[in-house]
């Protein structure tokens, strides 16, 4: 996947702009190294420490090492990435760097193929369109070869939304195995039955999206304990009279999935799992829990929806990456909607996410060094850049490598192992888990927190 690798570190008045703007000191010498013009890297630990002294010693320049190739020369329709969408969506992603095309399809959603309608959703639909590297490209020739944009949108069956905003374009960052950043989004609307379950007009410009060119299809490989760290929205608000709107849901919680499929939490009910899990039918490459047979709803976040019970037709989706040498479990909660009063159905369970799941051992600091990039709830596309205990987030589109934000974290891993606490220069706490190449990160407040999802281009 694309990511920004610090080929040449920005001038000493970038720095110190970026130092005005709000970022640590620490932050910008991690992002920025000390090497005025020349090529660099990020600066050592003992330059970061003389930041609150302003003591630091003059720093000269250090050459990088030959960049590895960030993703395949060229792409064709033979990889197929399959993973899932912020939306709720199990996609299917296929690219061809020759003709400038791609191809997504859609096997599961929870997004409607009208504006002004809840059901039925895109699911069962193909998205085609061009595509071409970004307008606004990225540092490098190397990074910009691994970043498409999607141009134009059309869905296979004529109807189905497919959102294409210039202002706002989906990019996909291509690595070797994986695929992310954000697909075509959609305008979600709705009247309701004489007002009662409305939803005001939203806009999504974008839905952030990982995927996978290989995948684990061997349950008993996938059992395991696991760290559970997801963000999922309910747009109706979960109650007939709502007092908000595409209210956030979010999980941090330990969970043992079974060889069998099942699965048993240290305390309360399992989030990850209805149904015991069963690979899906056909050559998807995912597992599935659902509830055709009425017993067992799939679980959920948000704990106010008036519907999740026996009937509720949401439907779990677990793709489990292989990406260097490691599993990347991503879990997908697909949400059902659906009110037909004449055909007497009335089915609200809404709730639609992304969660990643990580392993329960302790996260080494030199496990996270490197650079990532990645997208989020926010609908941002971020690089993070990783020193020690450093994380400096840039916009990769922004060739002056200015970080936008940052954050600490700390790796005593006191609560739970694998699970590392973040606090930003703001104060803002948040939690984060790592798995092969691969973090999400959860932080904010209740009311409005933020999840984003990365995968690692360089170290």
């Amino acid at each position: 996947m694309s990511e920004l690798h610090l080929r040449r570190t920005p001038d000493r008045a970038l720095c110190f702009a970026a130092i005005l703007a709000g970022v640590s000191l620490t932050l910008t010498l991690a992002a920025c190294g000390g090497g005025g013009d020349d090529p660099g890297t990020a600066a050592p630990a003992a330059a970061q420490q003389c930041g609150a002294t302003h003591s630091c010693p003059a720093t000269g320049p250090t050459q990088n090492q030959p960049v590895a190739a960030l993703c395949p020369d060229t792409l064709d329709y033979n990889t197929t990435y399959t993973g899932g969408s912020g939306a709720g969506e199990l996609v299917k992603m296929q690219f061809d760097s020759t003709q400038g095309t791609y191809r997504i399809q859609i096997l599961e959603s929870a997004v409607p193929k009208a504006t002004n309608d809840i059901y039925p959703t895109r699911a069962g639909v193909t998205l085609t369109g061009t595509m071409a590297h970004p307008t606004r490209p990225l540092p490098t020739p190397a990074q910009n070869q691994c970043a498409y944009e999607l141009k134009t949108a059309t869905a296979s069956d004529g109807v189905s939304q497919a959102l294409i905003d210039p202002a706002n374009p989906p990019i996909i960052f291509i690595g070797n195995g994986v695929a992310g950043g954000g697909i075509p989004g959609a305008t979600i609307e709705y009247a309701g039955i004489v007002g009662i379950g409305a939803i005001p007009r939203t806009t999504f410009p974008m839905y952030p999206v990982l995927a996978f060119a290989q995948t684990e299809t061997d349950f008993a490989k996938v059992a395991g304990t696991y760290n559970v760290l997801g963000y999922h929205l309910v747009p109706s608000g979960g109650e007939l009279f709502p007092a908000g709107y595409f209210l956030p849901a979010t999980a941090q919680t330990v969970e043992t999935l079974n060889a069998d499929g099942t699965c048993h939490a240290s305390s309360g009910n399992c989030v990850t799992t209805g149904q015991p899990w069963k690979l899906r039918a056909g050559t998807d490459g995912a597992f599935d829990s659902d509830n055709a047979n009425s017993s067992q709803p799939y679980p959920h976040f948000f704990d106010k929806a008036f519907l999740q019970d026996n009937n509720s037709l949401a439907k779990g989706v677990l793709v489990v990456g292989k990406l260097a040498g490691a599993q990347v479990p991503l879990l997908i909660r697909v949400g059902y909607a659906r009110i037909d009063l004449a055909a007497n159905i009335l089915s609200v369970d809404d709730e639609s996410g992304l969660a990643l799941l990580s392993p329960t051992t302790a996260t080494a600091q030199a496990a996270m060094q490197g650079s990532y990039i990645g997208s989020g709830s926010d609908f941002k596309y971020l690089s993070s850049i990783v020193h020690d205990n450093l994380v400096a987030l840039i916009d990769p589109q922004d060739s002056s490598l200015k970080p936008v934000g940052g954050f600490q974290m700390d790796f005593t891993q006191a609560t739970q192992p694998g699970v590392v606490a973040t606090t930003d220069n703001s104060g803002v706490t948040g939690k984060l888990i790592t798995t092969g190449p691969v973090y999400a990160h959860l932080f904010g407040p209740a009311a409005s927190p933020t999840f984003r999802v990365s995968a690692l281009a360089s170290r």
